[in-house]
């Protein structure tokens, strides 16, 4: 036990060392920006996901308030998601198209 210990020990700081990355740094990967824009009209659940402040709750409103009527701007895509506070919508604009937009 103490050894297997003393291996993910010894490899955690060859990570630290060799990326110069701490813990932390390995996880936030995972909740970087996504690179693309996504499109809020034709997105699945997991892209929409993708975007700052949207979760799964989110992303399901999202999606039955787009087969009603599609979503035009960035202020229908708040209201269609449940609210989304007005910083979180900064960061959202330049992630999200709508329709054939580019």
């Amino acid at each position: 036990m103490l050894g297997l210990l003393c291996a993910v020990l010894v490899a955690l700081c060859i990570v630290m060392i060799a990326g110069g990355r701490g813990p932390q740094d390995l996880t936030q990967q995972h909740t970087d920006l996504p690179p693309a824009r996504v499109n809020v009209n034709t997105a699945s659940a997991a892209e929409l996901m993708a975007l700052p402040g949207i979760g799964e709750r989110k992303a399901e409103r999202i999606i039955q308030a787009r087969q009603t009527k599609p979503i035009r701007t960035l202020e229908e895509f708040a209201t269609a998601a449940g609210g989304i506070p007005a910083d979180t919508l900064q960061r959202l604009r330049p992630y999200v198209v709508f329709d054939d937009e580019s």
